[in-house]
């Protein structure tokens, strides 16, 4: 599976090869179909479930350490750019692939990510919105929101303090702005 992984990252889900994969991995190809009968299709499902629960891991921490607003948006900023870099585009890689793979697969991994990733950000948002900590849409601010904090480079450690600021001043109703 990291094989897998290695080769969706760089060369993404058209560009892998299972020959490639096992020479890596330091086995024959047969052995891959022998752990993930559907081949290439079967790999992408598992690396993609895993990527998703260790994501969601990452969320349910966040979300439950912190207890105000801003304490979670910031343990979220965190948690995502824990990850950043090559799993910005390894994210990516993962929802390019849907195109590539059968229906069952495609919904099956969307209403997974959806589910697991996005769906406890929204939950936050909606909750926000109804308290009047900001205005707007729950799903537009939890796509704005995530965007911005997976692309934040934290070289220091007030820098996730001010993705939330920034985002929150541009969120906030205008009567709460600072």
């Amino acid at each position: 599976m990291d094989a897998f992984s290695d080769q969706l990252s760089a060369v993404g889900y058209p560009g892998i090869s299972l020959v490639g994969v096992a020479r890596t991995a330091g086995i024959q190809k047969p052995s891959i179909y022998h752990h993930f009968p559907g081949g290439k299709e079967d790999l992408y499902t598992a690396v993609a479930i895993r990527f998703i629960d260790t994501s969601h891991a990452r969320i349910t921490d966040a979300l439950a350490t912190a207890t105000t607003f801003e304490e979670r948006l910031t343990a979220l900023v965190r948690a995502a750019a824990e990850h950043a870099g090559t799993s910005i585009s390894f994210e990516q890689r993962i929802y390019d692939a849907l195109d590539l793979v059968s229906p069952a697969t495609k919904e099956r991994i969307s209403h997974l990510y959806v589910e697991a990733l996005l769906t406890p950000v929204v939950g936050l948002f909606t909750e926000a919105v109804q308290e009047g900590r900001v205005t707007g849409d729950p799903e537009f601010l939890m796509n704005a929101f995530l965007h911005l904090a997976r692309a934040a480079d934290l070289t220091s450690d007030d820098k996730a303090e001010q993705i939330v600021e920034l985002f929150l001043n541009g969120a906030r109703p205008h009567h709460a702005r600072s």
